[in-house]
């Protein structure tokens, strides 16, 4: 079983080497299973010999971790380390949920077969979880949500029971990875702030902590990339993004951009940065248009300005966003078709609009114009019109899912 958890976040770990350090003392003498990327070389971020289950990162699904949670199963771990990008350690996450009894993790699959959004009973972690990410941007490693990806789509599972004990954040996991993933990973970041500050019900606080925390990254982003010590700051501001106020306001589902571009992302099989990417100046027009169902004009251009003001960004909110994804070097997904734009449209409806409370009262015809308002490319990006696994961004060091 776990061990204590009353925290609300996990305890973070940081710093050049510690993933092998701390792997070593959190595992000593008890029963632990790694899974693990199966592009990444564990033994140099995992101390100890382990027994693992290796992840082909570009085709998780639910098969997958109905595979791993067999694993679990026949041989209850103490402990679990998941070392990986988003939907490796998500896919670890919603596993590990075998070690509370097959009827919860049956009860998740279940639900996901039919509803976009699950709750995962609520109880402390069944396991104890140590998340590695290898990726910038995701959070996964300090949240309590995960990806499930079905034959419906990607499936949003919410609940403590998903949060990890320990999160450790190494600049040797991160060393490999591009340019792009990089730029995508300061996205996701910078979007969830953003997100949550197109709510008009947020606090004095979290309206503080989201600028702080927006103005760091873009400052970071500007400054350093690559180095160890640049891409551990990035990584622990976006870990900062879920321990601070910036995200705990009383509206969940806030980030209305992220529902639409899931949906974008698993029909034209792309990255999720890539339709959100393709998605967002859209979206932020018709909040800037007063289109509250999108969210509210006042909050979005608050946030703006605290974050813009003293650089070269634009003052309008959806051509700055516009000029920093350019900035970051990240591409847009493929023009759809027609018959693509209807079927997006209606799966957006379905899964998330109309009388669902994450995009309440917007319907299919609603898709259909934003995402032919939406900022397309005229070509494929590279090969790109794969399988998006997860909520986030590139996902592996080395290799794009």
């Amino acid at each position: 079983m776990s061990g204590a958890f009353g925290g609300r976040v996990p305890t973070l770990w940081h710093g050049t080497g510690v993933a092998r350090r701390m792997t070593k003392r959190l595992t000593a003498g008890r029963e632990t299973l790694v899974i693990a990327d199966v592009a990444l070389p564990i033994a140099s971020l995992v101390a100890g010999e382990t027994r693992a289950v290796r992840v082909d990162a570009s085709s998780v699904d639910a098969t997958t971790v109905v595979a791993i949670a067999r694993e679990i199963a026949h041989r209850p771990p103490a402990v679990i380390v998941v070392i990986g990008g988003g939907s490796v350690l998500d896919a670890g996450k919603i596993a590990a949920l075998a070690a509370a009894g097959e009827h919860v993790l049956d009860y998740v699959i279940g639900h996901a077969s039919s509803a976009a959004l699950t709750f995962v009973p609520d109880a402390p972690p069944p396991v104890d979880i140590v998340a590695v990410p290898t990726t910038l941007g995701t959070s996964s490693e300090t949240n309590s949500v995960g990806i499930l990806t079905n034959e419906h789509g990607h499936r949003l599972l919410v609940g403590r029971a998903l949060t990890p004990r320990h999160a450790i954040l190494d600049p040797y996991a991160l060393a490999t990875l591009a340019p792009r993933a990089v730029g995508e990973g300061v996205m996701e970041a910078f979007l969830r702030l953003a997100g949550a500050s197109t709510s008009s019900r947020r606090s004095v606080r979290q309206h503080r902590d989201a600028v702080a925390l927006g103005r760091a990254l873009l400052e970071s982003a500007t400054r350093d990339t690559s180095s160890a010590a640049g891409r551990l700051r990035l990584a622990r501001l976006s870990a900062a993004t879920q321990r601070t106020a910036a995200l705990r306001g009383p509206d969940p589902y806030s980030a209305r951009h992220w529902y639409a571009a899931n949906e974008v992302a698993y029909h034209l099989q792309v990255r999720k940065m890539v339709a959100t990417a393709t998605i967002i100046s859209a979206v932020w027009r018709r909040i800037c248009a007063g289109d509250a169902r999108w969210g509210d004009r006042d909050s979005l251009e608050l946030f703006w300005r605290g974050v813009a003001c003293g650089t070269a960004v634009p003052h309008d909110p959806a051509s700055g966003i516009a000029a920093l994804i350019d900035s970051w070097g990240i591409p847009r997904a493929p023009r759809p078709t027609a018959a693509e734009i209807d079927r997006i449209a209606t799966a957006t409806e379905r899964a998330w609009g109309d009388r669902h409370p994450m995009l309440r009262g917007l319907v299919a015809d609603d898709f259909c114009d934003l995402l032919r308002d939406s900022d397309w490319s005229p070509r494929p990006v590279g090969g790109d019109r794969r399988l998006s696994t997860s909520l986030r961004g590139g996902e592996t060091n080395g290799h794009e899912e």
